[in-house]
Protein backbone atom coordinates (compact mmCIF):
# COMPACT_ATOMS: atom_id res chain seq x y z
CA UNK A 1 0.00 0.00 0.00
CA UNK A 2 1.21 3.48 -0.81
CA UNK A 3 -1.83 5.75 -1.02
CA UNK A 4 -4.36 7.08 1.48
CA UNK A 5 -7.10 5.43 -0.60
CA UNK A 6 -5.40 2.02 -0.36
CA UNK A 7 -4.98 2.45 3.41
CA UNK A 8 -8.64 3.37 3.80
CA UNK A 9 -9.72 0.34 1.74
CA UNK A 10 -7.44 -1.93 3.80
CA UNK A 11 -9.17 -0.74 6.99
CA UNK A 12 -12.60 -1.26 5.42
CA UNK A 13 -11.66 -4.78 4.30
CA UNK A 14 -10.09 -5.84 7.61
CA UNK A 15 -12.54 -4.11 9.94
CA UNK A 16 -9.83 -1.90 11.45
CA UNK A 17 -11.79 1.21 12.47
CA UNK A 18 -14.00 0.49 9.47
CA UNK A 19 -16.95 2.52 10.75
CA UNK A 20 -15.06 5.79 10.48
CA UNK A 21 -16.00 8.60 8.14
CA UNK A 22 -14.22 8.24 4.77
CA UNK A 23 -13.26 11.91 4.42
CA UNK A 24 -11.85 12.08 7.95
CA UNK A 25 -9.92 8.80 7.53
CA UNK A 26 -8.48 9.98 4.21
CA UNK A 27 -7.17 13.15 5.89
CA UNK A 28 -5.36 11.08 8.51
CA UNK A 29 -3.97 8.57 6.00
CA UNK A 30 -2.84 11.37 3.66
CA UNK A 31 -0.36 12.45 6.36
CA UNK A 32 1.23 9.00 6.20
CA UNK A 33 1.17 8.90 2.39
CA UNK A 34 3.00 12.22 2.25
CA UNK A 35 5.88 10.89 4.39
CA UNK A 36 6.49 7.56 2.63
CA UNK A 37 9.81 7.10 0.87
CA UNK A 38 9.93 5.66 -2.64
CA UNK A 39 11.10 2.21 -1.46
CA UNK A 40 8.68 2.04 1.46
CA UNK A 41 5.58 -0.13 1.43
CA UNK A 42 2.79 -0.15 4.04
CA UNK A 43 2.10 -3.62 5.42
CA UNK A 44 -0.60 -2.84 8.03
CA UNK A 45 -2.53 0.33 8.87
CA UNK A 46 -5.22 1.40 11.30
CA UNK A 47 -6.64 4.37 13.21
CA UNK A 48 -6.56 4.73 16.99
CA UNK A 49 -6.58 7.17 19.88
CA UNK A 50 -3.01 8.38 20.40
CA UNK A 51 -0.99 8.41 23.63
CA UNK A 52 -3.73 7.86 26.16
CA UNK A 53 -2.43 8.74 29.62
CA UNK A 54 -5.74 8.97 31.50
CA UNK A 55 -9.49 8.80 30.95
CA UNK A 56 -9.53 12.40 29.75
CA UNK A 57 -6.00 12.91 28.43
CA UNK A 58 -4.88 11.84 24.95
CA UNK A 59 -3.60 13.44 21.74
CA UNK A 60 -6.62 12.63 19.57
CA UNK A 61 -6.99 10.19 16.69
CA UNK A 62 -3.98 9.28 14.56
CA UNK A 63 -3.44 7.08 11.54
CA UNK A 64 -0.84 4.37 12.12
CA UNK A 65 1.04 2.17 9.69
CA UNK A 66 3.75 -0.43 9.80
CA UNK A 67 5.96 -0.24 6.74
CA UNK A 68 8.81 -2.47 5.64
CA UNK A 69 11.16 0.01 7.41
CA UNK A 70 9.38 1.67 10.34
CA UNK A 71 6.21 2.24 12.34
CA UNK A 72 4.71 5.60 11.37
CA UNK A 73 1.92 7.71 12.81
CA UNK A 74 0.31 10.93 11.69
CA UNK A 75 -2.45 13.39 12.46
CA UNK A 76 -3.87 16.21 10.37
CA UNK A 77 -3.89 19.41 12.44
CA UNK A 78 -5.62 22.73 11.79
CA UNK A 79 -2.22 24.09 10.80
CA UNK A 80 0.17 21.47 9.43
CA UNK A 81 0.58 17.83 10.28
CA UNK A 82 1.99 15.88 13.18
CA UNK A 83 4.16 13.00 11.98
CA UNK A 84 6.17 10.59 14.13
CA UNK A 85 8.02 7.39 13.46
CA UNK A 86 9.84 4.52 15.14
CA UNK A 87 12.44 2.55 13.13
CA UNK A 88 11.71 -1.20 13.18
CA UNK A 89 15.10 -1.82 14.81
CA UNK A 90 14.06 0.37 17.77
CA UNK A 91 10.82 -1.49 18.50
CA UNK A 92 11.11 -3.79 21.51
CA UNK A 93 7.67 -5.05 22.48
CA UNK A 94 4.06 -4.97 21.38
CA UNK A 95 1.33 -6.03 23.78
CA UNK A 96 -2.30 -5.50 24.65
CA UNK A 97 -3.43 -4.29 28.05
CA UNK A 98 -6.89 -3.54 29.37
CA UNK A 99 -7.91 -0.41 31.22
CA UNK A 100 -11.52 -0.59 32.34
CA UNK A 101 -13.37 -1.39 29.11
CA UNK A 102 -10.62 -0.16 26.75
CA UNK A 103 -8.00 -2.18 24.89
CA UNK A 104 -4.61 -0.47 24.74
CA UNK A 105 -1.96 -1.45 22.24
CA UNK A 106 1.35 -0.66 23.92
CA UNK A 107 4.41 -0.28 21.73
CA UNK A 108 7.66 -0.15 23.67
CA UNK A 109 10.68 1.23 21.83
CA UNK A 110 13.88 3.16 22.46
CA UNK A 111 11.72 6.29 22.29
CA UNK A 112 9.48 5.12 25.19
CA UNK A 113 6.05 3.49 25.41
CA UNK A 114 3.23 4.51 23.12
CA UNK A 115 -0.35 3.69 24.16
CA UNK A 116 -2.98 3.45 21.43
CA UNK A 117 -6.65 2.93 22.27
CA UNK A 118 -8.36 0.42 19.97
CA UNK A 119 -11.76 -1.22 19.99
CA UNK A 120 -12.09 -4.52 21.79
CA UNK A 121 -12.99 -6.27 18.52
CA UNK A 122 -10.05 -5.04 16.44
CA UNK A 123 -7.22 -4.93 19.02
CA UNK A 124 -6.21 -8.63 19.04
CA UNK A 125 -6.30 -8.81 15.24
CA UNK A 126 -4.24 -5.63 14.82
CA UNK A 127 -1.65 -6.90 17.33
CA UNK A 128 -1.36 -10.27 15.55
CA UNK A 129 -1.07 -8.60 12.11
CA UNK A 130 1.60 -6.18 13.39
CA UNK A 131 3.68 -8.99 14.93
CA UNK A 132 3.40 -11.12 11.79
CA UNK A 133 4.33 -8.20 9.52
CA UNK A 134 7.31 -7.17 11.69
CA UNK A 135 8.59 -10.73 11.53
CA UNK A 136 8.26 -10.80 7.74
CA UNK A 137 9.86 -7.35 7.29
CA UNK A 138 12.85 -8.14 9.50
CA UNK A 139 13.32 -11.58 7.91
CA UNK A 140 13.26 -10.01 4.44
CA UNK A 141 15.89 -7.42 5.37
CA UNK A 142 18.09 -10.18 6.87
CA UNK A 143 17.73 -12.19 3.64
CA UNK A 144 18.65 -9.09 1.61
CA UNK A 145 21.76 -8.57 3.80
CA UNK A 146 22.80 -12.16 3.16
CA UNK A 147 22.31 -11.75 -0.57
CA UNK A 148 24.30 -8.56 -0.43
CA UNK A 149 27.17 -10.40 1.32
CA UNK A 150 27.12 -13.10 -1.35
CA UNK A 151 27.26 -10.46 -4.08
CA UNK A 152 30.16 -8.73 -2.30
CA UNK A 153 32.07 -12.02 -2.07
CA UNK A 154 31.53 -12.71 -5.77
CA UNK A 155 32.82 -9.25 -6.66
CA UNK A 156 35.90 -9.69 -4.46
CA UNK A 157 36.53 -13.14 -6.02
CA UNK A 158 36.43 -11.52 -9.47
CA UNK A 159 39.01 -8.96 -8.32
CA UNK A 160 41.19 -11.78 -6.94
CA UNK A 161 40.91 -13.71 -10.22
CA UNK A 162 41.84 -10.57 -12.17
CA UNK A 163 44.94 -10.16 -10.02
CA UNK A 164 43.75 -6.87 -8.51
CA UNK A 165 43.69 -8.38 -4.99
CA UNK A 166 46.25 -10.62 -3.33
CA UNK A 167 45.14 -13.85 -1.67
CA UNK A 168 45.81 -12.25 1.75
CA UNK A 169 43.74 -9.15 0.88
CA UNK A 170 40.90 -11.35 -0.37
CA UNK A 171 40.96 -13.46 2.82
CA UNK A 172 40.86 -10.36 5.03
CA UNK A 173 37.99 -8.77 3.03
CA UNK A 174 36.10 -12.08 3.06
CA UNK A 175 36.39 -12.28 6.86
CA UNK A 176 35.12 -8.68 7.19
CA UNK A 177 32.15 -9.34 4.91
CA UNK A 178 31.15 -12.51 6.76
CA UNK A 179 31.26 -10.92 10.23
Amino acid sequence: MKTAEEMYQFCQNTGFFSGSDRQWSMKLFSVLEKHLSADEEILVCFIGLHNRTSATKNEGFYAYALTNQRFIMGQKKMIGDDFKMIPLANMHELRLTKETSLDLLEITSLEGTLKIVLTEDEAPTILAKLKESIQQATKKSTDEDQLSKAEQLLKMKELLDQGLLTKEEFTKIKEDILE
